[in-house]
């Protein structure tokens, strides 16, 4: 037997009609995987324009700047003018009803306080808006899987809208901040220019604190306390005039009542000087009567010639000039003194009697101007010791001012120090505001839509090296493989895994297993060429490398081929087929084909490394949507490699399974009966 002989294995299958039937069904069973299910699952999302939601909008409105605002029709007339989900909006009975009996798959409600929530940025309570969505578990996990989806759209478009309002808001308060920034700069600069000036004042209020304290305060401390001592000393003097004034208001009144009766009594002396006067003056009449008399006896003397009459009338009129002259005679002295005494009595009587009198007029004012004293100087007492206490408080004021002062230098001292500090604060104020102002961004009108825009949404889909696949041609390397593992089962159950015309002949035990994994594998390749061919020009498959894609299936299948050769041949077709649904269905799971393996239970996780879907997987992903300029990365080659040893592997349990079975036990020489 030639070594690439395939023998008669496949001869019996183009005999009659049935077998050519069967072959024909085995090549195309593994279409149900790698197409069929690649076809059904091609697109879902794309289809979800064709999938019926409920949408309820129960929004009462809200208002924003004094004006109405309703989110919730925006947000409504947005969905229903999108065409990627089939939005039905209805009330929210009728879809309560529709998601239970499954007319709808799920529904999206925007609550009453829907437009409210929207516009809380503004107020004391800001809170987001939320959308409610009710699923259904009856309606089936993948709708809900989709409408979870479906909603994540709608919440991201509904972000995008109201986010680039509030964000719009947030940007033209931005522009306000920057104004504010500005006028803050300049009044921060105002107040530098002020502190500087305040330092200058602070200064000359030290130099003018520290004078006042030096020349003002202390020297008027030293002052009122002089001025207290000598307010005592005043004082202790008016008190002593005080009792003088009074002792002289005393005597004066006693001199008034003395010249009451001095002047009683010089009435009393004018009127007996009066009386003698009036004697006098008798008797001057008499004594003028005398001497004329005298001067007739003497004139008729010397005109009687007698002899000696002339020295007689010289003597009468000796004696009548004496009369004259020292009697009471007009001339006389004593009539003078009488009349001066009796002048000076009437005067002395009047001055001491008569109000209007010099002296009695004088000694009234006297005493009058005695008692003003006395009262003046009580008075001035009374002061007198109230500004001994007013001299004491300003003597004490003085002292609290000097302390005062002194506080207010030091004060001042602090102060200026302060505004030192203030001014150099101040200006780094002025610095930095300004300089904060020029950073604060401001936004024109002309641009500012952009920004809101922009940072509403500054993160959105986009993939410079790869483009999103669709989740037909994403599953398609999990579904090829699957499908190659399954034609490899069905194959075997048509092919014997071991000939036994091959095992009784004196072939090797590697030509054996060859004889029947050759038109296996041929078998294989039939239905890899199917299924591309199907994938390919039906559905519409676009792979990277298309070659490298159809050899990389041939491999695939080849090693697959093997591995389920090797099982039935080691165990007999009857546990083979079992113990190969069972390995694919291991493998499915622990493939990565559909979800990481980090997402999976920790079996899955320890078979995923060992098992041979799991690079089939990768190798088919590398060809599919793997890059267009062949830098595939290690997992194509190191998948190669893989299903290599795998197949030889295979090949080597289907060779010690030939040589078992030419083997004769006892069991072979005494069969069991069957019943």
């Amino acid at each position: 037997m030639s070594f690439l002989h395939i023998g008669s294995e496949l001869q019996r299958f183009f005999r009659g009609k049935l077998p050519p039937i069967g072959l024909a069904v085995i090549i195309l069973l593994p279409l149900i995987f790698g197409g069929l299910f690649v076809w059904s699952y091609w697109d879902p999302v794309g289809g979800l324009s064709r999938l019926p939601v409920a949408l309820v909008n129960s929004d009462r409105g809200a208002e924003k700047d004094g004006q109405p605002f309703n989110a919730g029709e925006q947000v409504a007339e947005k969905v229903h003018s999108s065409d990627r989900v089939h939005f039905i909006q209805t009330d929210p009975e009728d879809a309560r009803r529709g998601v239970a009996d499954g007319t709808y798959y799920f529904a999206l409600e925007l609550p009453e306080d829907f437009s409210e929530a929207a516009v809380s940025a503004g107020t004391d309570y800001p809170h987001p808006a939320t959308i409610n969505a009710v699923f259904n578990n009856a309606n089936g996990f993948l709708g809900q899987m989709l409408g979870n989806q479906v909603a994540t759209l709608v919440v991201d478009s509904v972000d995008a809208t109201l986010g680039e309002k509030v964000t719009d808001t947030l940007l033209v308060g931005f522009n306000t901040i920057g104004g504010g920034m500005d006028k803050a700069g300049q009044g921060a600069q105002q107040l530098n220019d002020g502190t500087v000036t305040a330092r200058e004042g602070s200064e000359k209020l030290k130099d003018g604190a520290q004078k006042l304290h030096d020349d003002g305060a202390v020297p008027l401390n030293d002052g009122a306390k002089k001025l207290a001592d000598g307010a005592q000393a005043l004082d202790k003097g008016i008190a002593q005039a005080s009792k003088g004034a009074d002792q002289l208001s005393q005597g004066m009144a006693s001199l008034r009542e003395g010249t009451q009766a001095l002047g009683n009594g010089a009435q009393q002396v004018s009127g007996g000087v009066d009386s003698i006067v009036g004697l006098s003056d008798g008797v001057a009449q008499q004594q003028e009567q005398l001497i004329g008399q005298l001067l007739t006896i003497s004139t008729s003397l010397r005109a009687s010639g007698l002899p000696g009459a002339a020295d007689l009338a010289q003597q009468t009129d000796g004696v009548a000039e004496q009369l004259r002259t020292s009697g009471l005679g007009p001339d006389s002295s004593i009539v003078s003194q009488l009349n001066q005494l009796r002048a000076g009595a009437r005067e002395i009587s009047r001055q001491l009697q008569d109000p209007n009198a010099e002296y009695l007029g004088g000694v009234e004012r006297a005493v009058d101007g005695a008692e003003r004293l006395a009262t003046g100087l009580h008075t001035l007492k009374d002061g007198s010791q109230q500004l001994v206490v007013g001299t004491h408080t300003l003597s004490d004021g003085t002292s609290k001012l000097v302390g005062a002062t002194d506080q207010l230098t030091v004060g001042a001292t602090q102060l200026r120090d302060g505004l030192v500090k203030l001014d150099e604060g101040s200006g780094e104020l002025a610095l930095k505001i300004t300089d904060g102002a020029k950073k604060v961004p401001r936004y024109g009108d002309d641009v500012r839509g952009d920004y809101a825009s922009t940072i509403a949404t500054p993160v959105k889909e986009g993939i410079p090296a790869d483009s999103m696949t669709l989740f037909g041609v994403g599953l398609a390397p999990f579904f090829i493989s699957l499908g190659l593992f399954m034609g490899g089962t069905v194959s075997f159950m048509l092919l014997r895994p071991l000939q036994r015309r091959a095992l009784d002949s004196r072939a090797g035990h590697l030509r054996v297993v060859v004889a029947t994994y050759l038109p296996a594998m041929l078998i294989g390749w039939a239905q890899v060429t199917a299924m591309f061919l199907v994938l390919r020009y039906a559905i519409g498959l676009d792979p990277q490398h298309e070659i490298g894609l159809y050899v990389t299936m041939l491999g695939i299948s080849s090693c697959f081929m093997a591995i389920t050769h090797s099982i039935n041949s080691f165990f007999g077709a009857t546990i083979g087929r079992v113990l190969c649904l069972i390995l694919m269905a291991i493998q499915l799971v622990s493939s990565g084909g559909l979800y990481p393996p980090e997402t999976q239970p920790k079996f899955q996780q320890v078979v995923h490394y060992i098992d041979p879907m799991t690079y089939s997987v990768n190798m088919l992903r590398q060809m599919i949507v793997g890059p267009s300029d062949w830098a595939l990365d290690h997992r194509y080659l190191h998948g190669w490699m893989v299903i290599g040893m795998i197949l030889m592997v295979s090949l080597g349990v289907s060779i010690f399974a030939a040589w078992r079975h030419r083997l004769i036990r006892v069991k072979d020489l005494h069969p069991e009966l069957k019943v």
